[in-house]
C-alpha cells in the first residue's frame, strides 16, 4: 500500500474488516467510534447521518467527538462522466480515495482554504473497490452554486465581495501549485461571516505540482466559467470591469496584452462549448 500512496504527516494507515483506512491520528478514537473499522457498522452510521448535500452521491454529516468536536461530513465516492451510470461507485484500484486525501491535505497545508481532511476509507468488494472520504464540516457553509441561485438578480456590485473571496481562494490554490481538474461552483463552499470566506472541496484527481503551468491555471479558470454557463447560473456572471478586477487579484494580468489574451481565450472557450448547453 505505502509503495503507492505515502500518507501525509499526522495520518496513519489502519486495517479494517474489508479494506484499509487512512486516518488523521488526532481524531482516530472518534473515527473508530463511528465504526470506520467495520464496514457494516460504518454503513449504518452513514445511513443515519443528516443529509447535507448531493453531488455525484449522498453527502451526510454525523456528530464527531474528540478534539475540535463538531461534525464529520461523509462523501461516498462515485464516478462522474460517461462511466457514472455504468460503474457508479465501483473502482478497479484501491488508491483513489487515499490519493484524494493526500491531495486535499497537501493543499490545506500549503494554505488553500479547504475543510480539514479526516479519513479516506477503502472497501474491497470482490475484485473491485469502493470508498468514502471524511472531512470536518465547515459550519454555516453552502455551495457557491446554491448561493448564486438564491440571488438571480444580483448586480455586479453585490457580487463584488464574492468575487474578492473567490479570487483570494483561487490565488492560494495557484500559489500552492495545485491542479484541481473539477473546479466549479458546486465545489466551492461559501461561509458567510461578515465578509464571505470560500472553501474549495472535492480534490478527486487533483494533484500538487512542482510548478503550475499557465496552461493548467487557465484551464481551471475556463472550466469554472464554463460550468457557470452549463448550470445556467449566468452566462456572464460579471461585467468586463469586474473580470479585469478578478484577473488582477488572481495574478493573471502581467500587462494589458496578457489581460487581453486571457479574456479573449476565455470568451473563445465559452463560445466553443456554448452549443452543448
Amino acid at each position: 500500500m505505502m509503495a503507492h500512496v505515502h500518507l501525509p504527516d499526522g495520518f496513519e494507515l489502519l486495517a479494517t474488516s474489508a479494506g484499509v483506512a487512512g486516518v488523521r491520528s488526532s481524531v482516530k478514537p472518534a473515527l473508530v467510534a463511528l465504526g470506520i473499522l467495520e464496514r457494516s457498522v460504518f454503513e449504518r452510521t452513514r445511513r443515519a447521518g443528516e443529509l447535507v448535500g448531493r453531488g455525484r452521491g449522498r453527502v451526510v454529516a454525523v456528530p464527531l467527538g474528540g478534539p475540535g468536536g463538531g461534525r464529520a461530513v461523509i462523501r461516498h465516492c462515485r464516478r462522474a462522466g460517461p462511466l457514472a451510470k455504468l460503474l457508479g461507485d465501483i473502482y478497479f484500484t484501491r488508491w483513489r480515495p487515499l490519493r484524494e486525501l493526500c491531495a486535499a491535505e497537501a493543499a490545506r497545508t500549503a494554505g488553500v482554504p479547504t475543510p480539514e481532511p479526516l479519513a479516506a476509507l477503502v472497501w474491497k468488494r470482490g475484485p473491485v473497490w469502493s470508498g468514502d472520504l471524511m472531512v470536518r464540516e465547515v459550519p454555516d457553509a453552502v455551495p457557491l452554486e446554491a448561493w448564486l441561485r438564491r440571488r438571480p438578480d444580483a448586480t455586479p456590485g453585490t457580487l463584488r465581495p464574492i468575487l474578492d473571496a473567490l479570487a483570494a481562494a483561487f490565488a492560494k490554490l495557484f500559489a500552492a501549485n495545485v491542479y484541481h481538474p473539477d473546479l466549479h461552483a458546486g465545489n466551492v463552499l461559501v461561509q458567510q461571516r461578515g465578509r464571505p470566506v470560500l472553501h474549495i472541496i472535492d480534490f478527486d484527481r487533483a494533484r500538487q505540482l512542482p510548478a503550475l503551468p499557465r496552461r493548467l491555471r487557465d484551464k481551471m479558470l475556463f472550466r469554472f466559467n464554463r460550468a457557470l454557463l452549463k448550470r445556467r447560473l449566468s452566462p456572464r456572471p460579471v461585467t468586463r470591469t469586474n473580470r479585469l478586477r478578478l484577473c488582477e487579484r488572481l495574478g493573471v494580468t502581467g500587462d494589458r496584452a496578457e489581460t487581453r489574451r486571457f479574456l479573449n481565450a476565455c470568451e473563445a472557450h465559452l463560445r466553443w462549448h456554448a452549443w452543448r448547453y
